[in-house]
């Protein structure tokens, strides 16, 4: 019996090893923001023999073939999103959570000035927040 990801791995140049396939199951299964760190202890508490290294491998190489995207949020931590449609963000500097914001509940009045010889791709908010 084939494996539910094995197409998506080979589909993108990825060989869907039995580790591969295992970190996929715990993160496609639904949208999800998760850190290289969460993903690491669900996976040890999980008793799955996988490496830290080929944890971070993985991340990279699904990140490289378009699978995940990376939100950094630039205080060392680096959050991983299986969300690929276009949406903005809330960060909880508190807690350490990252929420989807739906793209048409953002509205730009004006962008910067964009040099001519680029074509804007997308626009992503990131909003930061406190506990009170």
């Amino acid at each position: 019996m084939e494996h539910k990801y094995s197409n998506l791995l080979k589909e993108n140049s990825i060989m869907p090893t039995k580790q591969r396939l295992e970190i996929a199951d715990i993160i496609f299964k639904k949208h999800q923001h998760f850190t290289a760190n969460e993903l690491i202890d669900h996976i040890k508490s999980s008793n799955l023999p996988i490496s830290q290294a080929t944890i971070y491998n993985t991340l990279c190489t699904f990140e490289s073939k378009g699978l995940l995207k990376m939100i950094d949020i630039q205080n060392n931590c680096k959050f991983y999103d299986t969300n690929l449609q276009s949406h903005h963000h809330v960060y909880n500097i508190s807690t350490n959570k990252l929420t989807d914001i739906a793209v048409d509940k953002v509205e730009f009045s004006r962008l910067p000035e964009i040099p001519k010889n680029v074509v804007l791709e997308q626009t992503e908010v990131l909003i930061k927040v406190r506990n009170k």
